[in-house]
């Protein structure tokens, strides 16, 4: 007998619970009772075969595989609503929307200037930007759903081009009244026993920053992980301990309770830009790119001359 397959309602209803957290708020998000949320709820278990959420304290806690299926889940969203876009600018005439997938990172350090750039230069299309972790990136372009992707050490996947963006050295970022502070260069045996904001693991970052410290005898004691890079140098500066960090995810936090030293042995971040291969280049792609680079490369170096400077 063939299997039940998962249809749209239950990707709606598993989508809003995980926005809201709650089969409550769920209900609220749709429009439906709560009652319904539960047994869409119920199906989608049944047909997926495994559970999607644990009960903690009244609450509903995401699994493993509950998180690896929203991904996924948001990929699909992500396209519906860029056909319903797309068939409401074809009724009205309107210009072509340009669909940017980038990490949080950039967003916030690198695409406002970029975008101001190009919109000074005239450009008629509408932008779109999706804040995605480095495989959702990743999922949005190789799927075609994004026209440009901005992501960090992407491996080589069929159908996707890539090429440097920026590589981006990066700094042992301190609390303002942090006892390294005191010294020029801090090296990777001075973190030892400091109370240390971690990477993204996802992402590698974090695995980067661990074979620096290797062979150093230095022993960081982690009290936070942090997927958002831009997140730990907000910790830093709530004076959460420190981290290791590039100046994309810094500048926002210039002058804003947080020291740079250069640290070494060095370590380095490698962000990439990333687009579907087989489709056509509609909007001058080179162009914007260009943009984009030329802006993260203007953030690379006010945050040099801000530490140099410090």
């Amino acid at each position: 007998m063939p299997r039940i397959a998962l249809e749209f309602r239950h990707l709606e209803a598993f989508r809003a619970i995980m926005r809201s957290g709650t089969v409550t708020g769920a209900g609220v998000l749709l429009g439906v009772s709560q009652p319904a949320i539960s047994r869409l709820l119920a199906q989608t278990e049944a047909i997926a075969g495994f559970a999607l959420f644990e009960r903690v304290r009244g609450r509903l806690v995401p699994t493993a595989s509950a998180q690896a299926l929203h991904e996924e889940t948001e990929r699909i969203f992500t396209g519906v609503e860029e056909l319903a876009a797309l068939a409401q600018r074809l009724r009205l005439g309107a210009p072509r929307r340009v669909v940017i997938a980038s990490l949080p990172t950039v967003t916030l350090a690198v695409l406002p200037e970029a975008v101001a750039a190009w919109r000074a230069a005239g450009r008629a299309e509408t932008l779109s930007i999706h804040s995605r972790t480095a495989g959702g990136v990743i999922g949005l372009v190789a799927s075609r759903q994004a026209d440009l992707g901005i992501t960090i050490s992407a491996a080589t996947i069929p159908g996707v081009r890539s090429t440097l963006l920026l590589r981006s050295r990066a700094w042992c970022v301190l609390p303002q009244d942090h006892r390294l502070t005191l010294r020029s260069v801090v090296r990777a045996a001075d973190l030892h026993g400091e109370a240390f904001i971690a990477l993204s693991r996802e992402e590698g970052r974090q695995g980067l920053v661990e074979a620096a410290l290797q062979g150093s005898g230095a022993q960081p004691v982690e009290t936070v992980e942090c997927r958002m890079a831009t997140g730990a140098a907000a910790l830093v500066a709530a004076g959460c301990g420190l981290t290791i960090a590039d100046s994309l995810a810094v500048a926002p936090f210039l002058g804003r309770g947080i020291v740079l030293r250069p640290f070494e042995p060095a370590v380095s971040f490698d962000y990439r830009l990333i687009w579907p291969e087989a489709v056509r280049d509609g909007f001058g792609r080179a162009a914007l790119a260009q943009r984009i680079r030329e802006a993260a490369r203007a953030v690379r170096d006010r945050v040099a001359a801000h530490a140099a400077g410090a």
